[in-house]
């Protein structure tokens, strides 16, 4: 299974996002270190979901980096997250 299923699987489970999308974005990275053929080295978290309402961005981040340690072991170099209570996904789509 490709790293970016196995962390989309993990998320589902356990924040049960009203939105969720991983993006590997290595490809931006190939002339850069840590660059890993075949990808998945450089990866975009945006994630939507309830359990992050009236949580700070600290809180949240750690809660999804706790969720993802076994991945983060792997070898992704960078993990950029973009995490949201449905109130503010919804004032961005304002």
């Amino acid at each position: 299974m490709h790293l970016t299923h196995q962390i989309e699987e993990k998320l589902t489970r356990e924040f049960s996002p009203l939105f969720l999308k991983v993006e590997d974005l290595s490809y931006r990275h190939i002339d850069h270190g840590n660059y890993r053929a075949g990808g998945e080295s450089h990866l975009t978290v945006t994630l939507m979901s309830k359990s992050f309402t009236d949580l700070p961005r600290l809180r949240r981040h750690q809660q999804v980096y706790a969720c993802l340690q076994e991945e983060l072991k792997s070898g992704i170099h960078a993990l950029c997250l973009k995490l949201f209570s449905p109130e503010e996904g919804a004032a961005l789509s304002e």
